[in-house]
């Protein structure tokens, strides 16, 4: 009677607690079942880089802009050797009749054509193809009709590396090429290639004052310089590298006049002693005019594209190829994850091809789901962020299952531990007790079964 007493206690017990939890939120009895279980839908972010424990990694490349969609602008464009040019000459051989030939710059920078031979044109624009040309006839038919065309380009170039079918090094042929199109050319997307990163290199541009100067274009003021050059031997004034004074002359008691100063060097400053600063000579340019201003300041500028997203038509990731890009194709679906503890299916698990977000939650699914012991709220991510160096995290499955915490895009040689909890062992021997049936019983040991039940029937030897 006290067993069957204590069975209808616990059943009513277990009925208890998982209709007071309601129908909605995850099950008490068996915490591995873990959803969000709301009619409310929602969306949360997924995580690519946990600042956490990856501060020192940065997110290599930004998303295009506006500028990166115009086409270029070639008009500025000299032939070099490679390129190919079309001249069409009247009157070489019989009158009134066209000679059209296609030549290839050669290495010096000629052309050979009909009848006068080498012409260079390399350096020439392409507006002032046809004049060079019909200069170079003119020595032999007197006024001839020609005329040439720059019909292919070659001195613009970009590079495609990485996980594509054909890298190599493009002439870039037109101004308005866009990088599906390239792509095409070396062979295209393939099915797991995720990012195409593009460097290219781009001029600053903005008004000289807005960029940093050296400290010899600022005013010089005479007690300072003094103050600095105290023991030395001579130094350095304005921005001539060759204009020197004496430190004795200059630390007189009476400084010498504007014409001595002027007639110790050539230098282009003078010291105006109403203002007691140095200034530019008449008839000199002014240093932000002759100095940095002229100077082009380039920096490299990267762009992260995601390729599955330019595949399906996103027309604002089609960048403009610019001259002198290098676009690398990254990929995913290249290495493996583990996966430990008190998972269903413990073991190395690879990365799926055209699975961009392979997150912890996905990865859990891959394995078989939670194991009987398994506590969601207590995941370790070990991750490589760095040269021989690993971090370790603990993440919560079921905040993610939820949602109330971002799942996370694992990569290639994360290590995920699922671990467990004190009361699991003995909540899953109390969860194992019950069996569904026709009603709720206990399942007994089979050494007692004779006990409650009786003894099985004997048939005796057959």
């Amino acid at each position: 009677m006290r067993l069957l007493f204590a069975g209808k206690t616990i059943v009513w017990t277990g009925l208890a607690l998982s209709f007071g939890t309601g129908c909605q939120t995850d099950s008490f009895v068996d915490p591995t079942v873990t959803g969000r279980w709301e009619h409310q839908p929602t969306t949360l972010p997924i995580l690519r880089r946990i600042n956490a424990i990856e501060i020192g990694e940065q997110v290599v490349g930004e998303i295009p802009s506006r500028e990166d969609l115009i086409e270029n602008d070639f008009s500025s464009y000299r032939i070099v050797p490679g390129d190919v040019v079309t001249v069409t000459a009247f009157d070489v051989y019989q009158p009134g009749q066209p000679v059209t030939v296609d030549r290839v710059v050669d290495q010096s920078g000629f052309v050979q054509l009909p009848e006068i031979g080498l012409v260079q044109v390399e350096g020439l624009l392409p507006e002032e193809l046809s004049p060079s040309i019909r200069s170079a006839y003119g020595r032999l038919l007197g006024a001839p009709q020609v005329d040439a065309a720059l019909v292919q380009r070659t001195g613009f170039r970009f590079t495609i590396n990485g996980f594509i079918a054909q890298p190599n090094v493009y002439p870039l042929l037109r101004s308005d090429l866009r990088l599906l199109e390239a792509l095409s050319q070396a062979g295209g997307i393939l099915d797991n290639a995720q990012y195409a990163i593009v460097r290219r290199r781009v001029r600053l541009e903005g008004p000289v004052e807005d960029r940093q100067e050296p400290e010899t274009s600022s005013p010089l003021d005479l007690d300072g310089l003094l103050d600095r050059l105290e023991g030395a031997a001579g130094a350095s004034i304005g921005a001539s590298e060759d204009t020197f004074f004496d430190v004795d002359v200059l630390s007189q008691d009476t400084l010498p006049e504007v014409q001595d100063l002027e007639e110790m060097s050539d230098s282009p400053w003078q010291w105006d002693v109403a203002s007691g600063t140095w200034k530019k000579r008449d008839g000199e340019d002014d240093w932000s005019e002759q100095g940095v201003g002229e100077v082009p300041v380039f920096i490299d500028r990267v762009l992260r594209i995601p390729l599955q997203e330019l595949r399906r038509g996103d027309s604002n990731l089609d960048v403009v190829i610019r001259p002198g890009d290098s676009i690398l194709v990254e990929r995913v679906g290249d290495g493996n994850i583990y996966i430990d503890g008190e998972i269903a299916r413990p073991g190395p698990y690879g990365i799926p091809v055209n699975e961009p977000y392979f997150t912890l939650s996905r990865a859990i699914t891959s394995a078989g789901g939670l194991g009987p012991l398994a506590e969601p709220d207590k995941v370790d991510l070990r991750r490589i962020v760095g040269q021989d160096r690993e971090a370790i995290i603990r993440l919560d499955l079921a905040g993610i299952r939820n949602g109330t915490e971002p799942d996370v895009v694992l990569r290639p040689s994360d290590q995920i531990i699922v671990g467990t909890g004190f009361w699991n062992r003995p909540m899953f021997v109390l969860r194992e007790g019950f069996r569904t049936g026709y009603g709720f019983s206990l399942r007994l040991d089979r050494n007692f079964g004779n006990d409650v039940f009786g003894a099985p029937p004997f048939a005796g030897p057959r």
